[in-house]
């Protein structure tokens, strides 16, 4: 008799950005955790696993286009010394029915951190961990590689596709942002300019969105959204979080941004906002989940809703007419758990790990 995954608890948010996503309208969402892509229905709280990754995951996204719809790109842990099956790869892949659709073999040594579909969903952008942090594009349904470039001697956080193109994309990291074109086979890229703005410096930046007009955003670690127009630094919008902008999402049928940072909930302010399009306007919105400080790692939009991820591996829905919080997923925010003891007679079982935390578990109430 072979073990079948019934239920997972948990969901990696400490060292990953915008892994949580919508499908279905909203009635279902995606995320990961370990070396599981899990969906996740949130009328039921049922769970089905795509497990064919070697290693953990590292990243998460989902194709917008209708064509492809429910198709998922993750991109795991890997050793590229090994070229065989411990290589970092992407696998793209079916939410609904969990059947590999593509698996990308890749020279990102130690891993992928970021992956991104562009417009018409046929080029996927992968960025490794290598030294050289490479940007890779792929036509994935062929598993062929188009274009190789490295991307920073630092880390790249993020590269991601502008939503109405199959060419041009942005990469963020350590002091750096990149905006890049594909032409061909060559990729091209410019240097964000900060010259423009006096005493602007280039700061660490953590997350990317986008605006009409060729208008770009991207968090930084000290709290701030810069605004570029191409790649010249059009102005800052100062202290937009009290904290790190650790994720940014685009809302393609209004353009509104979300923005997720790291900050202490107070009256007025909030982990979360949601920003008009030139991020002049925002909405602020508490997590309450009891933390001293919110760390948000994800955030994406649906219908009347925000998913957002936390460092502290919770997964949270925002109505944003009410602002009621709704926790569908909590779990251990640091592994490794050293601790693990069922009860003699009931379904509940105990877990301690290294977050310092111990947790008692309900089997039947997930």
């Amino acid at each position: 008799m072979d073990l079948m995954l019934e239920l997972v608890f948990g969901y990696r948010g400490r060292d990953c950005r915008n892994n949580v996503h919508y499908l279905n309208d909203g009635a279902d969402i995606i995320y990961h955790t370990a070396s599981v892509g899990i969906l996740f229905n949130v009328a039921t709280g049922s769970q089905s696993f795509y497990q064919e990754h070697t290693d953990d995951i590292l990243c998460l996204t989902i194709n917008q286009h209708p064509k492809f719809t429910n198709l998922v790109a993750t991109g795991q842990v890997g050793d590229s010394a090994d070229m065989s099956a411990t290589a970092p790869c992407i696998h793209v892949w079916d939410a609904m029915n969990k059947q590999t659709v593509s698996v990308l073999r890749c020279y990102h040594s130690k891993g992928v951190c970021s992956v991104s579909f562009s417009a018409t969903g046929k080029l996927l952008l992968s960025v490794g961990l290598d030294p050289e942090h490479t940007i890779t594009i792929w036509k994935w349904q062929e598993g062929a590689k188009i274009a190789s470039k490295p991307g920073h001697n630092q880390r790249i956080f993020v590269a991601e596709f502008r939503p109405d193109s199959d060419t041009q994309f942005v990469s963020v990291g350590v002091k750096h942002v990149r905006f890049w074109t594909l032409a061909g086979r060559a990729l091209l890229s410019k240097k964000g300019q900060t010259s423009s703005i006096e005493d602007a410096r280039m700061q660490t930046m953590l997350s990317v969105a986008f605006g009409a007009n060729n208008l770009t955003f991207t968090g930084t670690i000290s709290g701030d959204v810069c605004v570029w127009k191409e790649h010249i630094l059009n102005r800052i919008v100062a202290k937009a979080h009290n904290g790190p902008v650790f994720a940014m999402y685009t809302t393609l049928r209004d353009g509104l941004i979300v923005t997720g940072g790291k900050e202490r909930p107070s009256k007025e302010g909030g982990a979360v906002k949601l920003w008009d399009q030139d991020l002049r306007r925002c909405r602020a919105f508490r997590l309450e989940t009891g933390q001293i400080t919110d760390c948000v790692r994800s955030v994406c939009r649906g219908k009347g809703k925000i998913l957002v991820g936390t460092r502290n591996a919770e997964i949270i829905e925002v109505g944003e007419k009410n602002a009621a919080c709704n926790i569908l997923i909590n779990g251990h925010m640091d592994g490794p758990i050293w601790g693990l003891a069922t009860h003699p007679s009931r379904d509940v079982f105990l877990s301690a790990a290294e977050d310092g935390t111990v947790r008692l578990w309900d089997i039947a109430d997930k």
